[in-house]
C-alpha cells in the first residue's frame, strides 16, 4: 500500500474513494467549532484544487495524498482502531472493521483510476452464496475477482451475519472475506472456486485461517499498528490497517500473481502515548504467489536498516506520532505508525530496500509534517531531525497559489513547516488573505480560512502590474506554543494570463530561517544564537531573479519593538537572547529584481530562558472551570470512556474563541498531557459572554497514560480569545481536578442465616484499575476500608470497624450477630483512587 495522510494532492481524477466509517458513536453531536468558519469580503473560499478528504459526521476524517496515499484520523486521535480498506477497479472503501458496511452512509472522494475494471451484468449469471463458517460473524465485507481478467465483481455485504450472494457468470474466481468484532482478532480469508451452470455456495472457513505478522529477535517489542492485505494483479486490494495490537490471521493459499502484504510497526511493551517507546519497527513483507501454512516472516534486528532520529517538539511536551507507509508499487496504501518521544531521539529499524513515505503527527494529529520518502538500506544510516524550530511556512509540493483563469487562488496552508524544510500544516490554524492592485483595487479579501481551503480573486485585469497579497496566519492549540502567528506581506508582477516564467504559480518570494543554538523544544538559553535566512523566487529563473535576504530582525515582546540584526553577507547574523525572553519574535525581509518583495514575522519563533507566566490582554476573562460536572474523572481500564469541561469567557466585544486541556505534573514540564477530542466549542450567552465547553472522549488509559503513576491531581491549562482580535486570556493552571483509577470493593458475611450472638464473618475484596499492560483490576493492598451495617428498616449505615485489606487486596473481619440487617465495605478512596462502596450484603439473624 501507498498511505494515506492529512495532505492534499494534484492531478486527482476518475475514481471514488468510499469513507464508512463505523466507530463507536461520539456522546453527544459532533462539535462543530473544528470547521473552517471562512467569510470572504471579495473572491470565493473553496477547497483547494487537488484537496481529497472526507469529514465524517462522527468526527472522522479520510485525507488523500498526492492522489493515491491514505490517512485516517479517528475522531479521537489516541483510539485504537483498526480499518478494513479494499480497492475496486480505483474505488477505495475505508471501514472500521468491526461494524457493518450499511450502519453508515458512505461519503466519497475522487482519486486515481487503476488499469482494473468492474464487471457489467452479464447475459448468464448464477447465484453464489458466499459463506464465513464455523465463526461468530457480525460485520464483514467479501470482494471477488475472475481469476483470468481480475475483473472484479461488486458483493453487497451490508446484510447483518455471515453470509452473502452475488451473481456470477460461468468462470474462475478468487475471492476474500473480511470480518473482525472491535478488540478481536481479525481475518482475511481467501477462496477460489469455480461458477459452471448452476448456483453453488461458496464457504470460507474461519478454522483454517493462520495468524500472519512480522516478528524480530527483540523480545520487548510488540506490535503497535498493523497493515494486512491481499494485492492481486491489476491493482485492487483488500485488507485491515490501523493502530491496534490485534492479531491478523489469513487463509493459506497458492494463486500466481496475488501477494499477501504485511506491514508491522512494533514498539517497547507498554508503550503509551505519554510514555513513548525509545525505538520503533518499521518491517514489510511480501508472500507472493503462495502464502504458507506459517505465514509469519521472522527478522533479526542486525538485518535491519538502523538510524536514529531527533524529534523536536513546539514548544511544550507534547504527544508526537510517527507514521509510515511502504511502496510496493500499488496505487494506494495507509499510513500506520506508534507515538515517539517529543524533544527526544527514537531509534529506528526498518526493513532495508523498501522506500516508506512518512508523516510526523503531534498532539491531536491536527499538526503534522510531511516527510521526504526515504529508503535505508541495512546497517546503520546518518539520523536525521524533525520538527526543529522555527516553524514556518514551507512550499508544499501540492499547495502554492496559482493565476489560474484571470484569478489568483491564494493557498498558503502550509504554514508549520520546520527549519530543515519539511512541509507542515495545522489543521486548527486559520488564514486570512487579502490582495490590493497598484491600481487601488481589493480583488480578494477572506478570513477564517483553514489549510484545506484557498481563496480566489475576482477576476484581474488584462494588464500586467504590481499586486500586495497580505496573510496571517493564527493558531492557539494546546500541543504547540511556538508559531502562534505568522504574518506574510508579498508583492510581486502579473498580469491576467501569465503569473510567472514557468506556469501558474505566482512568483512570491519564498524565505527559510534557521537558528542554530536551541534545544529539541525550541528553545535557547541566555546567551548568542545565530539567525540565518536564505530567500528564493517562486516560478523563476534564479539568475535572473537574483532573490537576496535584506534584514533580520527579532523582537521579545511579539513584535511590538524590534531589534535589527547584523546582516552578514551570507544571510546570518548573531543574536543576544536576553535572560528574562520567554519567546523570540522573528522577521525577514527579502527582495528580487523581478519587483518582487517579502515582509514575513514568525511570532515565537523559538523560546527563551524564562518560562511565561499567565497572560491576559485587553478585558478577555475566564471563570467558572468544571470539570466531570465537579467530580473527579475515575478511569477503568477499558476504552471508549469520556468527560466534558466547561468554562465561563467573557469580553466586552464577546469571545471568539476557547479551548483547554488536562496536564500532570508541572505546566513548563508535564509528565502527561490529555487533549480534548475536538477543539472546544463555544457558546454564545449573551454579546460579551460565552461558555466554551472542551469533549474528552474515547479514552483509553492504557493507551493514553500506560503508567498507574500519572493518577492523581492533573492541572488545567485554559485560553479564551476576544471577538475582535485585540484581547485574550492564557490561564496556564485554572483548575486542579483528581484523575483516577477507578475502585471496586465486595462484601459477604457468612453464615447465612446466623444464630443470634453468634459470629459473623464478613469477606470481601478492594480492587482498583490497572492502567498499565496487565489491564483490568486488581488488589489495593494496605487499605483501611470501613465496615459498615444498616438495621432492617433504617435508611443509613453506620460504621462498626475500620479493616485493612491485605496483600493481595482481600478483607476479612469478624462480628457478633444481634439483629437483622444489611453489611458492606465502604473505601473512602485516595489521591490516586476512586472511592468505592460494596452493595449491601442482607443476613438474616435467627
Amino acid at each position: 500500500m501507498n498511505g494515506v495522510r492529512r495532505s492534499v494532492g494534484t492531478g486527482l481524477c476518475g475514481a471514488v474513494l468510499i469513507a464508512s466509517v463505523l466507530l463507536a458513536p461520539s456522546a453527544g453531536a459532533t462539535p462543530s467549532a473544528g470547521a473552517a468558519r471562512a467569510t470572504a469580503d471579495t473572491g470565493t473560499v473553496r477547497a483547494q484544487p487537488g484537496v481529497a478528504g472526507v469529514e465524517l459526521g462522527n468526527g472522522d476524517r479520510v485525507d488523500l495524498v498526492g492522489g493515491r496515499n491514505l490517512h485516517i484520523t479517528a475522531a479521537d486521535r489516541a483510539e485504537r482502531t483498526l480499518y478494513s480498506v479494499a480497492s475496486l477497479d480505483g474505488r477505495v472503501s475505508v471501514r472500521p472493521s468491526a461494524e457493518r458496511a450499511a450502519d453508515r452512509a458512505p461519503a466519497s472522494l475522487t482519486v486515481q483510476p487503476t488499469a482494473t475494471t468492474t464487471a457489467s451484468a452479464a447475459a448468464s449469471t448464477y447465484s453464489v452464496k458466499l459463506a464465513i463458517t464455523h465463526a461468530s460473524v457480525a460485520g464483514k465485507l467479501f470482494y471477488v475477482w475472475n481469476r483470468k481478467t481480475w475483473t472484479s465483481y461488486p458483493v453487497n455485504s451490508d446484510a447483518y451475519g455471515p453470509t452473502s450472494s452475488v451473481k456470477l457468470p460461468p468462470g474462475d474466481y478468487f475471492a476474500v472475506a473480511l470480518h473482525s468484532d472491535w478488540l478481536q482478532p481479525s481475518y482475511l480469508l481467501a477462496q477460489s472456486f469455480t461458477v459452471g451452470s448452476a448456483a453453488r455456495t461458496v464457504n470460507f472457513d474461519q478454522r483454517a485461517a493462520k495468524e500472519t505478522g512480522i516478528r524480530t529477535d527483540d523480545t520487548t517489542a510488540t506490535r503497535q499498528s498493523a497493515a494486512v492485505w491481499l494485492s492481486v494483479p491489476g491493482g485492487d486490494l483488500a485488507g485491515f490497517a490501523g493502530s491496534d495490537d490485534a492479531k491478523v490471521y489469513v487463509t493459506p493459499f497458492t494463486m500466481p500473481g496475488v501477494s499477501l502484504r504485511i506491514h508491522d510497526v512494533l514498539a517497547k511493551k507498554g508503550s503509551s502515548a505519554n510514555v513513548p517507546s525509545p525505538y520503533r519497527y518499521d518491517l514489510t513483507h511480501s508472500f507472493t504467489t503462495t502464502v504458507p501454512t506459517s505465514p509469519v516472516k521472522q527478522v533479526t534486528r542486525a538485518s535491519l536498516a538502523r538510524t536514529v532520529t531527533q524529534v523536536h517538539a513546539p514548544g511544550t511536551r507534547t504527544t508526537a506520532f510517527l507514521q509510515s507507509v511502504p511502496d510496493f508499487g500499488e496505487w494506494t496504501g495507509v499510513y500506520i505508525g506508534a507515538a515517539v518521544p517529543a524533544a527526544g531521539p527514537v531509534t529506528e529499524y526498518v526493513t532495508p530496500g523498501v522506500e516508506y513515505g512518512r508523516l510526523l503527527d503531534y498532539g491531536t494529529f491536527d499538526q503534522y509534517l510531511d516527510l521526504a520518502a526515504r529508503t535505508l538500506p541495512a546497517g546503520t544510516s546518518a539520523g536525521e531531525t524533525l520538527g526543529a524550530a522555527p516553524l514556518q511556512p514551507v512550499l508544499g509540493e501540492f499547495t502554492a497559489s496559482q493565476l489560474y483563469n484571470r484569478r489568483f487562488y491564494l493557498d498558503e496552508g502550509s504554514a508549520f513547516g520546520d527549519a530543515d524544510g519539511h512541509e507542515g500544516t495545522d489543521g486548527r490554524a486559520r488564514s486570512s488573505y487579502r490582495v490590493t492592485g497598484e491600481d487601488g483595487v481589493v480583488y480578494a479579501d477572506g478570513s477564517g480560512i483553514d489549510a484545506y481551503h484557498s481563496l480566489s480573486s475576482s477576476a484581474l485585469p488584462a494588464r500586467e502590474q504590481s499586486y500586495t497579497l497580505q496573510q496571517t496566519v493564527h493558531r492557539r492549540v494546546p500541543y504547540a506554543r511556538l508559531a502562534t502567528d505568522v504574518r506574510n506581506t508579498w508583492t510581486f508582477r502579473s498580469s491576467s494570463t501569465s503569473a510567472g516564467v514557468a506556469g501558474p504559480a505566482l512568483p512570491l518570494i519564498d524565505a527559510q530561517v534557521k537558528v542554530l543554538g536551541l534545544d529539541a523544544s525550541g528553545r535557547a538559553a541566555a546567551g548568542t544564537v545565530r539567525v540565518s535566512a536564505t530567500a528564493t523566487t517562486r516560478n523563476a529563473d534564479a539568475a535572473t531573479a537574483n532573490t537576496r535576504v535584506t534584514g533580520l530582525s527579532a523582537s521579545t515582546d511579539d513584535g511590538t519593538t524590534w531589534t535589527d540584526l547584523p546582516l552578514a553577507a551570507d544571510g546570518s547574523a548573531p543574536y543576544a537572547v536576553p535572560a528574562g525572553a520567554a519567546y523570540v519574535t522573528l522577521r525577514v525581509t527579502a527582495v528580487d529584481d523581478r519587483g518582487g518583495s517579502l515582509d514575513r514575522t514568525l511570532v515565537r519563533a523559538f523560546a527563551g530562558p524564562a518560562r511565561q507566566g499567565d497572560e491576559t490582554v485587553g478585558s478577555t476573562r475566564i471563570s467558572n472551570v468544571v470539570v466531570n460536572g465537579g467530580k473527579p474523572v475515575r478511569l477503568h481500564d477499558q476504552p471508549l470512556q469520556e468527560f466534558t469541561a466547561k468554562f465561563t469567557a467573557t469580553d466586552p466585544s464577546g469571545i471568539a474563541s476557547g479551548d483547554m486541556y488536562l496536564y500532570k505534573g508541572s505546566y513548563d514540564a508535564p509528565s502527561a498531557v490529555l487533549y480534548g477530542s475536538w477543539p472546544a466549542s463555544c457558546t454564545k450567552v449573551d454579546a460579551t459572554t460565552a461558555t466554551c465547553t472542551a469533549q474528552f472522549a474515547y479514552i483509553q488509559p492504557r493507551w493514553n497514560f500506560g503508567r498507574n503513576a500519572l493518577a492523581g491531581t492533573w492541572n488545567v491549562a485554559a485560553w479564551a480569545e476576544s471577538a475582535d482580535g485585540g484581547g485574550y486570556t492564557d490561564r496556564h493552571a485554572v483548575k486542579s481536578v483528581p484523575v483516577l483509577r477507578d475502585a471496586a470493593l465486595t462484601v459477604n458475611a457468612s453464615p447465612e442465616p446466623v444464630a443470634k450472638n453468634k459470629t459473623l464473618t464478613v469477606t470481601g475484596k478492594l480492587s482498583r484499575a490497572d492502567w498499565e499492560a496487565l489491564g483490568g483490576f486488581h488488589g489495593y493492598v494496605g487499605q483501611k476500608v470501613q465496615l459498615q451495617f444498616r438495621k432492617k428498616g433504617a435508611t443509613t449505615y453506620t460504621t462498626v470497624k475500620t479493616v485493612t485489606t491485605n496483600s493481595t487486596g482481600n478483607l476479612k473481619t469478624t462480628v457478633k450477630a444481634t439483629t437483622d440487617g444489611y453489611w458492606r465495605y465502604s473505601f473512602a478512596g485516595s489521591t490516586t483512587t476512586a472511592t468505592a462502596t460494596a452493595g449491601g450484603d442482607y443476613v438474616d439473624v435467627r
